[in-house]
């Protein structure tokens, strides 16, 4: 039986495995832009899904990259990676989805937002963790590099239920006062977004 102080145990260890898949990805990229050799963006981006892909299968039975992996797409939504989810769902084991986009998609915290309402309406039965971060300057007071949410990230802003139909045009405040920035250190070498999906 799983007890509410377990289930909260395996979300602060989903959350920070996130946060350490997407610091693989920026530390890949990282190293394809120093030295004297510089890689293509695209074999750099490349480098860094395989490096997250490959650090993933150390705590996941399955792996999945998408195929609009560097997806050029400013129309990609959450209902999209929503729709991975729930196609992963029936797989047996922890799983985990990795998407990658080039800068011109939606705005990371946005879609880390959108992903977490989404997902409460469809109410997805097994833990899961959704980070979108981008690996590439960050240009905001709060200096975050995107969102990281879960099941409880909603009920966190949003404690009698009533959700907005709209999202603030400042998604910020509310996502630092749910823990849900996503701090990271300096920007790589190469800018792209990491979309991470985990479900346990």
């Amino acid at each position: 039986m799983t007890t509410a102080q377990n289930s909260a145990r395996l979300i602060i260890e989903m959350r920070s495995l996130a946060k350490d898949l997407f610091a693989t990805g920026i530390n890949a990229l990282s190293l394809a832009g120093s030295g004297n050799v510089h890689f293509h963006p695209r074999m750099a981006q490349l480098a860094c899904l395989d490096a997250v892909r490959s650090a993933a299968f150390q705590y996941f039975q399955t792996v999945l990259v998408t195929h609009s992996a560097i997806a050029d797409d400013a129309s990609f939504s959450a209902s999209k990676l929503l729709e991975l989810a729930e196609g992963a769902g029936t797989i047996d084991g922890a799983v985990a989805i990795v998407n990658g986009r080039i800068q011109k998609g939606p705005c990371n915290n946005r879609l880390a937002l959108s992903f977490a309402l989404a997902a409460a309406k469809a109410r997805l039965h097994r833990p899961w963790i959704f980070l979108s971060g981008t690996t590439g300057h960050r240009e905001h007071r709060y200096h975050s590099a995107g969102a990281l949410v879960d099941a409880g990230t909603c009920p966190w802003i949003w404690p009698l239920g009533k959700q907005a139909d709209d999202l603030p045009v400042d998604l910020l405040p509310l996502l630092a006062d749910a823990g849900g920035l996503l701090m990271a250190d300096a920007a790589a070498s190469y800018a792209m977004n990491i979309d991470l999906i985990l479900l346990a």
